[in-house]
């Protein structure tokens, strides 16, 4: 994403683009904690 669009995102936009381009790496997100789970 160029930074000119990530950077007119609003806070919550950013966040649901980062969980959900993390989700698709492998990641998981825990959003109780708002935090990535360690990967084992």
């Amino acid at each position: 994403m160029p930074f000119d669009v990530a950077f007119s995102l609003s806070p919550e936009d950013r966040l649901a683009w980062v969980v959900a381009l993390g989700q698709l790496d492998g990641g998981e997100f825990d959003f109780a904690t708002l935090s990535w789970q360690d990967r084992t």
